[in-house]
């Protein structure tokens, strides 16, 4: 039988944190209970999981206990919070589970706690947990929840449609969307609505005047999740000053499509580092399609970094268009090098 995990505490100006003790199960119930209302509509309310929990402790399977340190309402619970589905090894990550109870939600009380919590999880052992990732899951209605990860800095990484069968709190249940929010180590302590980091891509989409190009630009910016670009849609050119402008705006990027002939490639690579890339990082799909083979030996990719020529006479399967997709993220892993939109 493993031995039993030696506590964790942590101590804040309102509140203290420590690993649930036997003594906690007595309160419990009443803080539950007198929080039902507002924890249903998001959660199961269980008012007897906590000693299910107690008895689950292990290095891997830690419930804090939020403690107010001035007790009001009958009970100093603050809060609980579960971290579990821990995975080890070469991961070193948790999902994390938390509750607030009244009358002390919305008061920054739990907030406090959840930051010592966040703090011991990602600490080294034996004083904390020993993680590298933490993360917690959270529907996309439960505003305040995902604003208290924010308010500790945690990134939205992405989302999980039906993720969770669910009750609401009329306790109609079905499969329930969820937004990850992820803390690493290396970035705890983190400012508070720290500005996420976007992986950031950007495709030129090229060649003459076609239908399958732009359908094959539009197939590429869903599968990429980035807005489509098209000086043919602003109604301008290759040099259109508005076109760059909304590229360096995007946060994450985007596929830009057009008609981009071979004497434009110096207002393309200038419209480019305008919206702060270099022309040399961003990959090029080139279209072969019906109007490009007889009488237009001059088209061709612009060829300033990297390209993929795509047969486009056809429309293009979904298949070709994901592994477009996967070369452009592919040479640039983490994100296309980028500087300030405009800078020199």
């Amino acid at each position: 039988m493993p031995a039993e995990p030696a506590p964790l505490r942590a101590e804040g100006e309102r509140v203290q944190v420590r690993t649930v003790q036997p003594g906690d199960l007595a309160s419990y119930p009443m803080a539950v209970e007198q929080s039902r209302v507002r924890l249903s509509q998001w959660n199961p309310v269980d008012p007897d999981d906590l000693g299910r929990h107690l008895a689950a402790q292990s290095r891997d399977h830690r419930t804090f206990v939020v403690h107010a340190r001035a007790p009001e309402g009958g009970h100093d619970l603050v809060g609980k919070v579960n971290v579990t589905n821990v995975t080890r090894g070469r991961l070193l990550s948790a999902s994390m589970g938390y509750d607030a109870y009244d009358p002390y939600a919305g008061r920054g009380l739990f907030a406090e706690g959840l930051r010592l919590v966040v703090g011991l999880v990602l600490a080294a052992e034996p004083a904390g947990m020993g993680l590298h990732r933490l993360e917690a899951d959270v529907q996309p209605g439960n505003t305040v929840s995902a604003g208290l990860l924010r308010s500790l800095g945690f990134q939205r990484e992405g989302s999980f449609p039906r993720m969770l069968w669910l009750p609401d709190a009329s306790g109609r249940e079905r499969w329930r969307d969820h937004d990850s929010y992820v803390m690493t180590a290396e970035d705890w302590p983190a400012a508070p609505y720290a500005q996420p980091r976007p992986w950031r891509t950007v495709v030129l989409v090229n060649g003459l005047p076609a239908v399958a190009r732009t359908a094959l630009a539009r197939a590429l910016a869903v599968e990429l999740s980035l807005p489509l670009l098209s000086p043919d849609l602003a109604g301008g050119g290759t040099g259109d000053e508005a076109l760059w402008a909304l590229l360096g705006a995007a946060p994450a990027g985007g596929v830009v499509e057009g008609w981009f002939e071979p004497q434009a490639a110096p207002a393309v690579a200038a419209g480019l580092a305008c919206a702060g890339y270099a022309v040399e990082d961003v990959p090029e799909v080139w279209c072969d399609g019906p109007a490009a083979r007889p009488g237009s030996a001059a088209a061709g990719p612009l060829g300033a970094g990297p390209s993929l020529r795509m047969d486009t006479t056809a429309a293009v399967p979904p298949s070709a268009v994901t592994r477009v997709a996967l070369w452009a993220r592919a040479l640039h892993p983490g994100g296309l090098p980028h500087r300030a939109a405009g800078s020199g």
